[in-house]
């Protein structure tokens, strides 16, 4: 009951928020528990076979790698797209 308003809080305030910046963390940010789960504790792990300096490795940079993509395109690409100053 207590999380849909504070949700729909955190979703309104990542398309309002005057600072570009904040916009884009707001955006990007639940993606990050995603990604943790899936990359480490996801029970189908492809990387298992690999040698353990390798394996964290690989899973570190997927890690930076969906960060990036996510930034570019629910950051970045979102906020040109819907950039309050820009419409208003």
């Amino acid at each position: 009951m207590i999380a849909a308003p504070i949700g729909g809080f955190y979703v309104i305030e990542s398309f309002i928020n005057p600072n570009p910046v904040t916009r884009i963390v707001l955006r990007s940010a639940p993606v990050l528990p995603a990604a943790i789960w899936t990359l480490w504790f996801d029970p189908s792990r492809p990387l298992d076979a690999w040698p353990a300096p390798w394996r964290t490795a690989a899973r570190v940079a997927l890690l930076l790698a969906i960060m990036a993509f996510a930034v570019a395109l629910l950051g970045l690409g979102i906020n040109w797209l819907y950039d309050p100053t820009r419409i208003a």
